[in-house]
C-alpha cells in the first residue's frame, strides 16, 4: 500500500505505451492542474507546447522552496508532484499547453486548467478544484441552486477550444470542483468530440441537480464516466451522481480524506472498500433534504445564510464547524425573507434533527476510541 509518489518511483520508468494509462495517472494529472504556471506555460490564446520537464526547470528557478511552502497544503503537494515528474520517462517528455487561470469574485468564478499531450495518441484535459476551506465548500454548494455556474460555462468553452486542436483520443480529469468541470464539459460537448473521449474521471467531486444526470446526453456518457470519492466524502455528496462510485481506502480522518495524497494505491489502482462511513452517509441524507425541504427558488438563501453565519463566526475550514452553536443558527435561519413560515418550521427541524444524530454520532465515535481496561480474570478466579 503507498501513495502518488510511490506509484510515480514505481511506474515513472515505463512510457504509456510499456503501461496503459490508468486511473491512478488520472488522479496524478488532476492534481498537476493545481500548479499555477502563469509564468511558464502558454495562455489559452497560444498553441505552444512546453516538455513538462522545462516546465518543472522553469517553475523551480522562479519559485525557491519557502515561496511554495507558503502555498496551501493541496497546492504545495501538487508541486512536489511536479518536480517528481519532470525525473521520470513516463512523465518529463508530456506536452504541457493551453495554461487558464481566471478568477472572478464578483460572479464567484474560480477557473483554471491545463491541458496535456501524453503521446501522438491521448490528450489529457485536467481541471483545477477546490481547497477544503469554507469558501472552496461553498463554491461547491452553489452548484445546488445556480446550474450551470459560471465556471462549468467557461470550463465547456475551454475544452471545445483545446480538444479540437488535435485528433487525439481525449481524456478528461478533475479533482473536486474540477470532476464536477470535467464531467459538465464531456457531457455538453459536440458529438464530435464526444467520439473521441475515452474516460472521465472525477474525483470526490459534487454531482449535478437531477435533470442533469437524467438528460439522454449524460446517461450517453455514463459509461465513460469514472468516479470515485473516499470512504468519508463530503464534497463528492453533494448533489446527485448517477454513475457507480468506487469507493477509496484513505488515511486520513474527516474531510482531510478529500486531500488525495491520503487515498491508498496497490500497484496502478486504487484500494476500494464497500462504502463510505456513518459520517458521510450522514452528510449526504441531510444535504439532499434540506435541498429537498426548501425547494430550488429558496436554496440559494439558506446556503448564502448558513455561510454568512460561519465565516461571521470565524468558521475557516471545515474541522471547526464543532465549535458552533446550533441556536445561533436557528437565529440566522429565522432572519430569512424569503421563506414562508411552514418552510422555515421545516429548516429549523432539519437542522434540529440533524444535529441530534451527529451528536450521537460522535458519541459513538468516541466509544471506539476509549481504551476498555482488560479484566483481571486470574483474581476473579481466585476469590
Amino acid at each position: 500500500m503507498y501513495d502518488l509518489m510511490h506509484y510515480i518511483e514505481e511506474y515513472g520508468d515505463y512510457t504509456f505505451e510499456e503501461e496503459k494509462f490508468n486511473e491512478i495517472d488520472a488522479l496524478l494529472f488532476s492534481q498537476l492542474a493545481y500548479v499555477n504556471y502563469s509564468a511558464i506555460v502558454c495562455k489559452f490564446d497560444s498553441d505552444v507546447e512546453t516538455d513538462l520537464q522545462e516546465v518543472s526547470r522553469q517553475f523551480f528557478y522562479l519559485y525557491n522552496d519557502d515561496d511554495i511552502k507558503d502555498e496551501i497544503s493541496i497546492v504545495y503537494k501538487a508541486c512536489m508532484l511536479l518536480k517528481q515528474c519532470a525525473k521520470k520517462k513516463r512523465y518529463k517528455n508530456v506536452k504541457m499547453l493551453k495554461f487558464a487561470n481566471n478568477v472572478n469574485d464578483k460572479i464567484d468564478k474560480q477557473f483554471s486548467a491545463v491541458s496535456f499531450y501524453l503521446n501522438d495518441k491521448i490528450d489529457v484535459i485536467a481541471f483545477r478544484g477546490t481547497d477544503t476551506t469554507i469558501t472552496g465548500i461553498k463554491e461547491s454548494a452553489m452548484l445546488s441552486y445556480m446550474f450551470p455556474v459560471p465556471a462549468q460555462i467557461e470550463g465547456l468553452y475551454y475544452f471545445q477550444e483545446s480538444a479540437m486542436l488535435s485528433n487525439r483520443d481525449i481524456i478528461i480529469c478533475g479533482h473536486s470542483k474540477g470532476g464536477n468541470l470535467a464531467t459538465f464539459a464531456g457531457v455538453n460537448c459536440s458529438n464530435s468530440l464526444k467520439k473521441r473521449i475515452i474516460g472521465i474521471y472525477e474525483f470526490d467531486a459534487p454531482g449535478f441537480p437531477k435533470e442533469m444526470i437524467e438528460r439522454y446526453d449524460y446517461i450517453h456518457m455514463k459509461n465513460r464516466i469514472f468516479s470515485y470519492i473516499p470512504s468519508r466524502s463530503i464534497i463528492g455528496c453533494m448533489l446527485y451522481h448517477n454513475t457507480s462510485l468506487k469507493i477509496v481506502s484513505s488515511t486520513n480522518e474527516n474531510l482531510k480524506q478529500h486531500q488525495v495524497s491520503s487515498w491508498q494505491i496497490e500497484k496502478n489502482h486504487f484500494i476500494f472498500v464497500n462504502e463510505t462511513d456513518a459520517v458521510s452517509k450522514f452528510i449526504d441524507k441531510y444535504i439532499k433534504e434540506l435541498c429537498e425541504t426548501v425547494g430550488e427558488d429558496n436554496i440559494e438563501d439558506v446556503f448564502e445564510t448558513i455561510f454568512d453565519f460561519l465565516e461571521d463566526t470565524g468558521i475557516k475550514e471545515y474541522d471547526d464547524i464543532k465549535n458552533f452553536d446550533i441556536t445561533k443558527l436557528i437565529k440566522a435561519m429565522q432572519s430569512i425573507k424569503n421563506i414562508d413560515s411552514a418552510k422555515r418550521e421545516n429548516i429549523e427541524n432539519t437542522i434540529k434533527h440533524a444535529i441530534k444524530e451527529l451528536s450521537v454520532l460522535i458519541y459513538e465515535q468516541k466509544l471506539k476510541t476509549v481504551a476498555i481496561p482488560k479484566l483481571k480474570t486470574d483474581r476473579i478466579i481466585n476469590q
